[in-house]
């Protein structure tokens, strides 16, 4: 009898996370067992890992190892390996010496302005906040993001690009499910949906009468 891979997934992830006592995105404790069973940190890892073609084994010893990094805030250390190559645990030592992440960002030679250009354009006003605070530096006035703006940009490109969901739509979901952990569960199950009724009527059409 073949196992079905999410079962797979799930029972690696209670092997790996139930000893931990971590914290959400929101400084709560996690009832591992609850968000194991309902598949929100499961569906999350898989998007996660899916997008950045990441082992979720590694997501899930990165989440084990460094409990301080919160779920949010995954996705920007994937996207930053993506560009620059460079090993997660590098970027979540710098983290946890205390460089914000746009510091980070920017000694790795990733600007937000250019790698979220399309998502800071939509989603100033009057679809959400005005990004970012004015510094002049050198005598030129620059954009400084803080942590806050560059976790809801990494989300919110991951999320739309994963899915092929319009940005906008990512800021509409925002209002009901305050947590992307939510909204990725949201989004793994409609998108499974889809696929699975894609598939009936691809059967029912080439059903012989």
């Amino acid at each position: 009898m073949r196992i079905p891979k999410f079962l797979i997934l799930t029972l690696v992830l209670v092997y790996f996370l139930i000893p931990l006592n971590l914290k959400s995105s929101y400084g709560e404790d996690i009832d591992i067992g609850i968000s194991i069973s309902d598949g929100r940190l499961s569906h999350l890892y898989f998007s996660i890992g899916d997008y950045y073609r990441i082992p979720v084994e590694e997501i899930i010893i990165i989440k084990k190892r460094y409990p301080f990094i919160l779920e949010e805030e995954l996705p920007i250390i994937f996207l930053i390996h993506k560009y620059r190559r460079i090993e997660p645990e590098i970027i979540i030592k710098m983290r946890k010496r205390g460089y914000s992440w746009y510091n980070i960002m920017i000694y790795f030679g990733l600007h937000p302005d250019i790698l979220f250009r399309d998502y800071i354009v939509i989603y100033g006003p009057p679809y959400g906040k005005a990004w970012g605070y004015h510094k002049k530096h050198k005598g030129k006035k620059i954009i400084i993001y803080d942590d806050r703006d560059i976790i809801e940009l990494s989300n919110i490109k991951f999320l739309a690009e994963y899915y092929h969901e319009d940005p906008k739509t990512i800021i509409e979901y925002k209002k009901k499910y305050p947590k992307y952990v939510e909204i990725n569960k949201f989004l793994f199950k409609k998108h499974k949906l889809h696929k699975k009724l894609h598939k009936n009527n691809h059967k029912s059409k080439n059903r012989p009468f």
